[in-house]
């Protein structure tokens, strides 16, 4: 377990509109209780170095991608991870997961 504060990888959290917990829902109530119990778990051990929440919509500026995903982002983590193996463990807890992805991408440091 790493516990060094610089990031070694980013995870990238997607979801498809319309899926999942509804807001105000007990269940996504419950969820967020994982990811803050998730994110503090990750605080102690120094894995975590930050984490974001976006907000919907985004804007663009230049010529945007095409899309590949009906997916939309809604969080990152920055983590510091000993290995790719240690970063997709990590990955593999978030609670989303049924409905959604998490991109793992290695920083060039």
């Amino acid at each position: 377990m790493s516990t060094a504060s610089t990031p070694s990888h980013i995870l990238i959290h997607r979801y498809t509109p319309g899926t999942g917990p509804q807001e105000g829902s007990p269940e996504l109530e419950a969820e967020m209780e994982v990811w803050d119990r998730i994110d503090k778990e990750l605080r102690s051990t120094g894995q975590l170095v930050s984490g974001w929440a976006l907000s919907d919509p985004s804007t663009t500026i230049g010529k945007p991608a095409e899309p590949t995903t009906s997916q939309t982002i809604f969080a990152i983590h920055a983590l510091s991870a000993a290995s790719d193996t240690e970063a997709e463990s990590i990955a593999a807890r978030m609670p989303h997961l049924e409905y959604g992805s998490t991109e793992i991408r290695k920083l060039m440091v």
